[in-house]
């Protein structure tokens, strides 16, 4: 593991653990979350875990099987709630080009088996199970995917180069993030997680690690750690131009279930865009909706 590596891994995965208060709902930053406009079309961003654990991310969260009889319920209750907002679309992290057949395909199936995966994914468990319970013909793939290989960041370091610091990033991890969320998502319905997960604090710290880790991996003319970040940018920045295409006219409503790390980005992009209005999933979260 390189140096960078570590940091990054060290400063996002090994923070102390404490306990975890919910004695306050989470609920959408007004600052953050812009109002909407006559004519825009509003897009939830539903931030999740990869519920399938495929281990793809720099942090993967370890998630107890989703096909337990508990979590299925959990699951139904969770979409549910999202049914709620009305969505006309429901768009998934799947590939736009490469693999919109087979999540075609795969719906297809799903909805002739009366909702039957053996998939834990949150694409189908999610994505498909909200699609199907609406009445939806299609789930929608969006990514254009692109990995984190810090494999220039990498090779910075190993050539002699050093990451600038000005701080102890340690200390400035707000308290809400430093938890075990492997134990976390064991220890809450799945709603419960999804409304910790969609926190704006939350959602903050996805992005703190990778700034924090990246951006000073550089010198001269090489601009390592900022070329990472603005390919990160770039993928999210095709996401939303993808749900560009998808959407039709007519539409006022659409769900995009994302990992947890796309949605500061693709939240800032849907908001510059005059099309869109990006919405939390909180408001549909809360223990009383």
């Amino acid at each position: 593991m390189s140096r960078v590596f570590a940091f990054i891994v060290a400063l996002v995965l090994a923070l102390p653990t404490s306990a975890q208060s919910f004695a306050e709902e989470p609920t959408p930053n007004p600052t953050v979350w812009p109002e909407c406009a006559p004519g825009q079309i509003e897009v939830m961003l539903l931030g999740s875990a990869h519920l399938a654990n495929h281990n793809l991310d720099a942090h993967n969260v370890d998630v107890p099987d989703v096909r337990t009889p508990a979590r299925q319920a959990e699951l139904q209750d969770l979409t549910d709630r999202l049914a709620l907002y009305a969505p006309q679309k429901v768009m998934v992290e799947a590939e736009w080009d490469a693999e919109r057949a087979a999540v075609d395909s795969s719906y297809a199936a799903y909805l002739a088996s009366g909702g039957q995966t053996e998939s834990r994914s949150e694409i189908e468990q999610i994505g498909f199970r909200l699609a199907r319970d609406l009445g939806h013909s299609r789930v929608h793939s969006i990514d254009s995917r692109r990995f984190m290989d810090y494999s220039g960041v990498r090779q910075f370091v190993a050539e002699g180069g050093q990451i600038k610091h000005t701080m102890d990033y340690n200390a400035m991890v707000p308290e809400r993030l430093r938890v075990d969320e492997d134990s976390l998502i064991r220890s809450l319905s799945l709603t419960e997680y999804y409304a910790w997960l969609n926190d704006d604090t939350a959602l903050r710290g996805n992005h703190f690690g990778m700034f924090a880790g990246l951006l000073g991996a550089g010198a001269d003319d090489n601009y390592a750690g900022p070329d990472e970040i603005a390919g990160w940018y770039s993928r999210n920045l095709k996401m939303v131009h993808h749900i560009l295409r998808e959407v039709e006219v007519g539409d006022e409503r659409v769900l995009v279930v994302v990992g947890g790390g796309h949605v500061r980005a693709m939240r800032h992009f849907l908001d510059e865009a005059p099309h869109f209005c990006p919405t939390s999933p909180l408001p549909y979260l809360a223990s009383d909706a």
